[in-house]
């Protein structure tokens, strides 16, 4: 392919990012499905689990559904599980007219299935736009991408919060769900205007041997498994912070304020992100955030009081952690991408995808429970410094990012020159 082709590939990509990212953070990360389950008279444990639907799909299938993508087709993959996550989001929406004894049910299998397809998409994805990215322009790339798709949904749900008021009625809530389900389509729509290539697929790949394949590969294994020790220490850090923020007596606004920031500092971090994987390589930028992040966690350890001048301390921590959690995420990309060879890229990418997804779902399920399970003192000291059960766990990310730095001796940026398919850069 050419400059031309290849650049018309890359917006084609970051345009279907976008119209297709609304309908998932709508369901991760809005409040727009908390409140349509609080309103069918869903309890709040149900509302908070259809937050982690994802996730937990992600971990338990991506592995499987690379290997039936990778028959199927990548193009084929995507867009037949685009089409099926609309008409998903659709019945979602449509949950109310099933009646009270059936509504929360249709809507928790409604959105439960369509995380399912969006596991298949995100299995065939990542092998697809790979077959269209220059080894110079990756990394700026996935920065572009995640940083147009960050500012859409932000924008998006910030208008829909202004249009549905303070107390919406359900109808606002099914026409917003709808509507949001209606933009997926666009995803397909900039998917199938990708020029066709020749897939690298081979129908006769089982599940085994591809794993197999995977599991050998010394340099993916390795960075798999120390991004998933990384993120389980350090993922749960920003909703940490904010929850201590209310332990702290601190006003809602300033939280959502404070919050805010750090969501600033990611997109900015995705902006970045490119260049400076580009000018420091993996390898650098990898050593920084472990030590950048362990440094935050032991700085929030000794923040104790919601003065004027600790919140202050507070967002700038937040902004910067949310900074380069987006670096870390780019290069985490990039290097995963470089480490999948071309026979095995379906099942190699979501092995590495696989212990992304555990150590980010992990991060916080450990913490909500240990939080929830009351298994830390509630008040301790150390000499006159007294230390609550928020500040104990800020220490113990802080020393077990400090641990996972050893790790990064895993990190194939750092192998000996050898017999692997991935050559360190």
């Amino acid at each position: 392919m050419n400059t031309e082709e290849r650049s018309s590939a890359e917006k084609n990509f970051i345009l279907s990012a976008c119209w297709g990212s609304l309908a998932p953070v709508m369901i991760s990360d809005s409040a727009i499905i908390i409140l349509f389950a609080s309103m069918l008279g869903a309890s709040d444990m149900i509302s908070m689990a259809t937050t982690s639907f994802g996730g937990v799909s992600k971990c338990l299938l991506l592995l499987p559904f690379a290997v039936v993508a990778n028959r199927l087709g990548y193009k084929r993959s995507i867009i037949n599980a685009t089409f099926a996550g609309f008409f998903l989001i659709v019945l979602a929406a449509s949950a109310p007219w099933f009646g009270d004894s059936l509504s929360r049910i249709i809507l928790l299998f409604a959105l439960g299935i369509f995380c399912v397809c969006m596991t298949m998409y995100t299995a065939a994805w990542f092998p697809l736009v790979s077959i269209f990215l220059d080894s110079n322009t990756r990394s700026r790339f996935f920065g572009r991408m995640r940083f147009s798709w960050q500012l859409t949904t932000v924008i998006y749900f910030f208008i829909c919060g202004l249009i549905i008021g303070k107390s919406p009625p359900l109808w606002a809530l099914q026409l917003v769900i709808f509507i949001t389900g209606l933009s997926i389509l666009g995803r397909a729509w900039y998917i199938n205007r990708i020029p066709e290539v020749k897939e690298s697929i081979n129908t006769k790949l089982n599940f085994c041997d591809a794993l197999s394949d995977a599991w050998n590969n010394k340099p993916l294994c390795g960075f798999s498994v120390y991004i998933c020790c990384l993120y389980l220490a350090a993922y749960a850090t920003l909703p940490l912070t904010y929850v201590y923020l209310k332990y702290l007596q601190v006003a809602d606004n300033i939280v959502v304020i404070i919050s805010s920031v750090a969501l600033g500092g990611m997109m900015t971090g995705f902006l970045c992100a490119g260049r400076l994987v580009d000018k420091y390589g993996v390898k650098k930028l990898m050593l920084f955030v472990n030590l950048l992040f362990a440094i935050i966690n032991i700085s929030m350890f000794f923040i104790s009081q919601s003065s004027i001048f600790n919140l202050i301390i507070i967002g700038v921590l937040v902004a910067i952690y949310g900074f380069f959690m987006a670096c870390s995420s780019v290069a985490i990309s990039s290097e995963m991408m470089v480490m999948a060879p071309p026979d095995n890229k379906a099942v190699s990418m979501a092995f590495c995808g696989t212990f992304y997804a555990a150590g980010m779902g992990g991060s916080r399920l450990l913490t909500s429970l240990v939080l929830g399970a009351g298994l830390l003192a509630t008040e301790w000291n150390i000499g006159s410094m007294k230390i609550n059960h928020f500040q104990t766990l800020f220490l113990v990310f802080g020393c077990v990012i400090t641990f996972v730095c050893i790790m990064l001796v895993l990190v194939p940026a750092l192998f000996p020159k050898s017999n692997y398919s991935y050559l360190p850069r």
